[in-house]
């Protein structure tokens, strides 16, 4: 017969096992959950990274590149966003280069976070409308807490009535019925609130749009169809607002110059002192339809979104040699642009990776320095390191290139 020690133990593996699938059910791990799993969010650990360039500079610049986890200062851990910056690489950038910040590719805000955070001067822009609402979101003042908890925990009771409402078609296949159906009754509330805090509650909507679908994750269209109880996604979204709410209590109260815009012809808003960012990888991905659930549930238009660059689909519409053509000249075309209102001793750090096309890897580091020196600009410093690609059994190679202005 088992020892009660070893009933115990089975009994007690038992039920925290059930927690995990409890909390799963609702958006949530606990530690002993996440513990097992091994896992952390960003991007895999970086191998054998090598730096090249000015002493000053080299060392920190390889690094940035080689920082990996998670991190839940200030913002960054709220809305998942595909290939984001890490925070750590862009704070120790942003410490080494005084002044005035600018991301023409801000994405989910990362770089505009670390930014406000140290104090600067910070603009930031995107052709993506879920990047400017993310962004936005992640550096909103503390004074918006209050209202956002307030209004998220009504909206929840009331998504959790038996009121149905209209669900755009193509909705339904990624969904169960009644979590379709609250999601509904979210978005139609989020309009009876003030105008100052409804981006907020957008953000906080658009975060557990992918969290409650069938979808595997925020960077694959895969479908996993599972079941989440009634009631849960309204508790989700009231939980997602309360943990923004948080976070925005410890943010400082001036707010960065974000705008939409297209790296290829707007300019920086001011003449700027860094340009920080990191441009879509070749090939890598599509942008246009991962956010596509995002774009139905908050009636937002995606024409624009099309022109970005280098994505996946234009690889495979136009072909490899087109489509690494079209990527280089739209790389001359926006280095150009943002070095047009780079400060003279101004510096410019671009994080690009290699693309991987058919099983062929894109190189993206000598076009990008290319593309800096065609525009008066030389490189100072570099580092380059492996990463491996685990959705495509790969290594690809990752490289952060900080450039000044000749003479």
């Amino acid at each position: 017969m088992p020892s009660k020690k070893r009933t115990r133990r089975k009994k007690k593996n038992e039920e925290l096992n059930n927690l995990a699938e409890t909390l799963k059910s609702y958006g949530l791990r606990d530690k002993d959950a996440k513990k097992q799993s091994g896992k952390h969010r960003g991007p895999p650990k970086a191998r054998s990274v090598r730096e090249h360039g000015d002493p000053r500079f080299a060392p920190i610049i390889a690094a940035a590149l080689s920082k990996q986890g998670s991190v839940k200062r200030a913002t960054h851990s709220f809305h998942t966003y595909p290939a984001g910056m890490h925070p750590d690489c862009a704070r120790m950038i942003i410490d080494a280069c005084p002044g005035s910040v600018h991301d023409p590719f801000c994405g989910g805000g990362t770089v505009l976070v670390e930014a406000v955070l140290a104090g600067r001067q910070v603009s930031g822009s995107d052709l993506s409308p879920i990047a400017l609402l993310v962004s936005n979101a992640r550096t909103a003042g503390p004074e918006l807490a209050t209202p956002l908890r307030s209004a998220a925990r009504k909206i929840a009771a009331q998504a959790q009535l038996r009121i149905d409402v209209d669900v755009h078609e193509d909705l339904n296949n990624w969904y169960e019925p009644h979590v379709a159906q609250e999601l509904g009754r979210i978005r139609d509330e989020i309009p009876k609130y003030a105008q100052e805090v409804q981006p907020l509650l957008r953000a906080v909507f658009s975060s557990i749009i992918v969290k409650s679908s069938y979808r595997k994750s925020d960077t694959t269209n895969h479908r996993e169809p599972h079941h989440r109880p009634v009631g849960t996604t309204a508790v989700l979204f009231h939980k997602k607002a309360r943990e923004l709410g948080r976070m925005l209590e410890n943010m400082p109260s001036s707010q960065p110059h974000i705008f939409e815009g297209n790296a290829c012809t707007q300019i920086p808003p001011e003449p700027v002192d860094l340009i920080l960012t990191s441009p879509p990888y070749p090939g890598v991905y599509d942008y246009l339809p991962l956010q596509q659930l995002r774009y139905l549930w908050l009636g937002i238009e995606n024409a624009k979104v099309a022109q970005e660059i280098g994505s996946r689909r234009s690889f495979r519409a136009q072909g490899r040699q087109e489509a690494l053509k079209e990527w280089q000249e739209r790389t001359d075309e926006w280095i150009k642009t943002q070095t047009s209102n780079l400060t003279p001793q101004g510096k410019f750090a671009i994080i690009v990776g290699d693309g991987l096309v058919g099983g062929k890897l894109v190189d993206t580091l000598f076009p990008t320095v290319e593309s800096l020196k065609r525009c008066g600009m030389k490189v100072v410093a570099r580092a380059s390191a492996d990463r491996p690609d685990h959705a495509r059994g790969a290594i690809r190679i990752e490289h952060l290139v900080l450039a000044e202005r000749e003479g």
